[in-house]
């Protein structure tokens, strides 16, 4: 939109542009969610990265950011790993918070749970990174898992 404004002791017009609306910073924002997230699939430094463009780019609060970039993943089907680890969190916490033990059974409905694209989604989280998260998790909650027939340890 452009506004011509003329002053009453001169005849010349100026052109003044208006400043960028809020709605165009967050649809440059949404443009660069489908840029970084090619392979349907987005972890959590690609994630961050994203927020960090939104907060400096845009001029948005980092809370607004976050909550673009996941609404956009959730549009275009990419997997979000930060959501899918806080799930998995949820579901190893569920299982292991009574006896602090974690046996195989447990852990592999955690990972099948998280692991499997779901409906709406073409991904869902990656083996390795749940395994690895699994690993720190344990760890980090001084949770045991079965090794051999009746030996349990921490990871």
């Amino acid at each position: 939109m452009s506004v011509i404004l003329i002053k009453p002791n001169q005849s010349s017009t100026t052109i003044s542009t208006p400043p960028i609306s809020p709605a165009t910073d967050i649809d440059e924002l949404r443009r660069q969610v489908g840029v970084h997230v090619f392979d349907c699939y987005c972890d959590v430094q690609t994630r961050g990265e994203l927020i960090r463009i939104g907060v400096a780019n845009s001029g948005l609060t980092a809370e607004i950011a976050e909550v673009i970039v996941d609404m956009e993943l959730e549009v275009i089907g990419a997997a979000n790993e930060k959501k899918l680890l806080l799930e998995l969190e949820a579901v190893l916490h569920q299982f292991t918070d009574k006896d602090k033990k974690l046996d195989p059974k447990e852990r592999n409905d955690a990972l099948q749970l998280v692991g499997k694209a779901r409906a709406g989604y073409r991904k869902g989280l990656q083996y390795d990174v749940a395994d690895s998260y699994i690993v720190n998790f344990c760890r980090a909650n001084g949770v045991k898992v079965k090794i051999g027939l009746l030996r349990w340890t921490i990871p």
